[in-house]
Parts: C-alpha cells; sequence; structure tokens
C-alpha cells in the first residue's frame, strides 16, 4: 500500500565512500538564516505605507498629481509590505519544521534502505538529477520527490544515482523531512547482496 503523497523535504547527501552510507546518522544540518534584510523589510515598508497614509490625510486640498503619486507610493509600499510578510511568514514555517525535524530525528531516527526512480535533464547550469525516493514506512511505503543540481563538469563530484539504485534512507516519525544517503559502490554491493539470496 503506497502512503497518500505529501510535501516532504528529502535531504541528500552524496558520500564518498561506501562505508559513510550506514554510518550514524548524526545531527540533520542546520541551513543558514535568511539575513535581516529578508525578515525585516516588511516592517520599514509598512511605516512607509502609514507615513504616506498620513501625509494624504494631512493635506489640506492636493492636486490631482500629487493625491496620485501618494496614492500610488502607498499602494507600492503595501504590495512590498504583504510580499515581505509572506516571505518572513514561509521563512518561520520552515524553521519551525526543521527545528521539530531536528527534534525528532535526535529521538526516534529510524533507517531503512529504499531505492529511487532517476531523471536527468542538462541545464545551462548543469545537470538537473530528480525523481522519486520510495522506502518502507510503519504504515506502508512512502514516495518522497527530490532534486539536485550538479555542475557540470566536475569529475571530483561523487556520481548520481541511477534509476533504480538502492539508497539508505534515515526518517522519524511526525515529521516532513527525510535523509537519503547515495554512494555508487555501496548500492553495487547491496544489489549483488539482493541477487545472492
Amino acid at each position: 500500500m503506497a502512503l497518500e503523497p505529501a510535501l516532504v523535504s528529502v535531504l541528500w547527501q552524496q558520500v564518498d565512500r561506501a562505508d559513510d552510507v550506514e554510518a550514524p546518522l548524526g545531527e540533520l544540518p542546520t541551513p543558514a538564516r535568511p539575513g535581516w534584510v529578508r525578515r525585516w523589510l516588511w516592517a520599514p515598508a509598512l511605516v512607509a505605507a502609514a507615513g504616506l497614509y498620513v501625509a494624504r490625510r494631512t493635506l489640506d486640498d492636493p492636486s490631482g498629481e500629487v493625491e496620485l503619486w501618494l496614492f500610488m507610493g502607498m499602494l507600492a509600499a503595501l504590495m512590498v509590505t504583504a510580499v515581505a510578510a509572506l516571505v518572513r511568514y514561509r521563512d518561520d514555517q520552515r524553521s519551525a519544521a526543521e527545528a521539530r525535524a531536528a527534534a525528532a530525528f535526535g529521538t526516534g531516527a529510524r533507517s531503512v534502505t529504499g531505492s529511487v526512480l532517476v531523471r536527468e535533464r542538462s541545464t545551462a547550469s548543469g545537470r538537473l538529477v530528480s525523481g522519486l525516493v520510495t522506502y518502507p514506512t510503519d504504515d506502508g511505503t512512502a514516495e518522497d520527490t527530490f532534486s539536485m543540481m550538479l555542475a557540470a563538469r566536475d569529475d571530483d563530484a561523487p556520481e548520481p544515482p541511477r534509476d533504480g539504485d538502492p539508497v539508505a534512507v534515515w526518517w522519524a516519525p511526525g515529521t516532513d523531512t527525510v535523509v537519503v544517503r547515495y554512494q555508487r559502490d555501496w548500492a553495487d554491493a547491496v544489489r549483488r547482496r539482493a541477487k545472492g539470496r
């Protein structure tokens, strides 16, 4: 039975050695916090909108042109406020989800072997590898999408997964985050063990 698709964050970890695939997970990496401007741009934009509104209300008899410019400025400031507040809200949601995931992985991470379906597409900035990672859970089989951008020509980079390759998956109940580790030699060894049964 496949679970209903959900919005899941897949943290992809390409490792250099086969022994590193099944190494203990450790702590989840903490993403960089958004900058000051991204977090607080809504506040000065709101102050500017309020200032333009007050200026419009205090003018006794503004000309049509002045009134139009005040209105357009206030509208622009309100639009910047709305977009910046939405960005801040989404950032706060993401930070809260990452904190919950870190706590859940710290207390109850489960490790399983899954598999991937892979699509690869060349772009101007590199290769886009995307697909579906499938792994067993307590409630059935979970299927989560992933994507990652690889440099166009980097001989030192680990090789991306092939379609149908096995992967090591860590998941924790109650979170929308899974960690996937992959290394090609490890995947080949898992395939050989499965065929030898």
